[in-house]
């Protein structure tokens, strides 16, 4: 959790605040630079349900680079990749808040490394839950 807060809060204000703000008059967002918190708000609540959806009451959840189990419900009967989805909304709202061109590289960045890696995922649970997986494949979109 706490590198969440770093990464898609604490290090785009830093970002943000440090970059020429495009958008911006007399110190303060202008209309379409605040348009930028409903993305932001959109993905901080689908982390929140991602959350939900990983970390049952009373489940445990073993740290593992190889998945123990598909997770179905919640934000993933809408997308393979919902948590993915939900940082690249955040990383984005603040692109538009601050109007910064090095945020929107660095959201570019990290959407190439997100794509990237979901193909190394994907493969992986392909070849761990096989016909599971292809039948979850086949139904949910893998962003939205």
């Amino acid at each position: 959790m706490a590198s969440w807060v770093f990464i898609f809060v604490l290090l785009p204000v830093a970002i943000g605040r440090r970059d020429r703000r495009r958008g911006w008059t007399g110190g303060r967002p202008g209309l379409p630079n605040r348009v930028g918190v409903v993305p932001l708000g959109l993905g901080a609540a689908g982390l929140l349900w991602c959350m939900v959806a990983h970390y049952r009451p009373g489940a445990t959840v073993a740290v593992s680079l190889v998945p123990e189990d598909l997770i179905g419900p919640g934000p993933y009967e809408f997308s393979r990749n919902p948590m993915y989805v939900s940082e690249q909304a955040m990383l984005l709202g603040w692109v538009l808040y601050f109007g910064s061109t090095r945020l929107l590289g660095c959201t570019v960045a990290l959407a190439g490394a997100m794509r990237y890696a979901v193909g190394r995922e994907e493969r992986t649970l392909g070849d761990r839950f096989g016909e599971r997986w292809q039948a979850y494949a086949a139904n949910v979109p893998r962003w939205l």
